[in-house]
């Protein structure tokens, strides 16, 4: 009985996961102050941090070493004392994230988005479809070289005014609207030809944003993309994050509005073409309508904070907390699980609670005003 139980300690204080060689991880700027590594899965997708401890302790993780030879090592070569059985907690953490490999988690099928808890990674490489994918760099620099006046202030800020008037228009004019936008979506399935064009050429146009806003500041793109997602249209820009992490917060914001603002004169631009031809005949009204409704869906989550959009990662660098939903609902969540809490500052417990109250009821008011709108427009004569 003694032998066996002296076989099983031992056999659960081996570490056979070892840290994957395949993970994208940027280094620390020398100035940093957070000493928190980003670390890209590019099997999947997703993004992760990890502080400079957790980092220091995932590479000891070999697939060789034992839990106590880790704790060892861990004590040597960076004076953190750490037990094995807390080792044993944290490579279940990082075994779940897939920060580790081991023959039991290489076909597991449950990883979850750390941004947004929603279980998509396995489903995106096989339903995602990538319609652009590509290193825009050269096409960047060749658009900045022509005309560079296109990330001043004194060109961006005059549109976006227009921008404005033409959304005060729209609301003045917003009935007349409505009844345009039943005729083009009850009455006729037209619309259904013009919704993906339309749609993607906005989100290319947002990414453009971003990326032009990189280039402005002297930060590469290494990745730009556009794809249908389950029907739904996506975008993405991926900067060099080492280049991204020097950037002064201010720059990092408004490269991070400037989608948005892209975005903002999209729909301005459809909205006077409306106005311009509303009256006409033709196929015209109809696809300027679709151009105004394909906007404001593309806007709405990325304008929202509730939504992990360009607003609320704009916040969460103003406020120096990376990923702050999925951090305040855990946070809430172990609450609720009397489970214990990680001791947090009393200005970080309102900041997580108060996250979590917002975007609840964020998310209830965005889904009722949807719903609202739904019906007033199928049951509009």
């Amino acid at each position: 009985m003694s032998t066996s139980v002296h076989a099983l300690e031992n056999s659960s204080a081996q570490a056979h996961s070892c840290f994957r060689d395949d993970l994208v991880v940027t280094p620390l700027p020398a100035d940093s102050v957070t000493w928190r590594y980003n670390l890209y899965d590019p099997s999947n997708d997703i993004g992760f941090e990890l502080g400079k401890a957790e980092y220091s302790l995932a590479l000891l993780f070999t697939g060789q070493r034992s839990l106590p030879e880790i704790a060892d090592a861990a004590l040597v070569q960076y004076r953190i004392k750490v037990s094995p059985e807390k080792l044993a907690q944290f490579e279940r953490k990082l075994l779940k994230l897939k920060l580790l490999s081991s023959d039991q988690t290489a076909h597991k099928k449950d990883l979850r988005d750390p941004a947004t808890g929603i279980t998509y990674g396995p489903l995106k490489e096989y339903l995602l479809i990538n319609l652009v994918k590509t290193n825009p760099q050269p096409l960047l620099d060749h658009i900045y070289r022509l005309a560079p006046w296109c990330c001043r202030a004194a060109f961006i800020l005059p549109l976006l005014a227009l921008a404005l008037a033409s959304f005060v228009y729209l609301g003045v004019h917003f009935s007349t609207f409505m009844a345009d936008a039943g005729e083009t979506y009850i009455h006729s399935y037209r619309w259904l030809l013009w919704h993906f064009p339309v749609i993607l050429t906005s989100i290319a146009l947002h990414e453009l944003g971003h990326a032009l806003a990189c280039r402005h500041y002297g930060v590469k793109v290494n990745d730009f993309g556009i794809g249908i997602y389950l029907l739904l249209a996506t975008g993405w820009v991926r900067p060099v994050q080492a280049q991204w992490s020097q950037l002064p917060l201010n720059q990092r914001v408004i490269t991070i509005l400037a989608g948005p603002l892209v975005s903002l004169q999209y729909a301005g631009v459809s909205i006077v073409l409306w106005a311009m031809f509303r009256d006409t005949q033709g196929v015209l009204p109809g696809l300027f309508v679709v151009m105004i409704v394909a906007s404001f869906i593309s806007l709405i989550p990325t304008l929202l904070p509730i939504f992990n959009g360009d607003t609320y990662l704009a916040i969460t660098e103003v406020l120096g907390q990376p990923r702050l939903r999925q951090r305040a609902f855990n946070y809430v969540k172990r609450h609720w699980r009397t489970a214990p809490l990680e001791a947090v500052s009393p200005a970080l417990r309102r900041l997580y609670w108060s996250t979590f109250l917002l975007t609840c009821l964020g998310w209830v008011i965005a889904w009722c005003l949807t719903a609202a709108t739904l019906i007033r427009l199928f049951n509009h004569p």
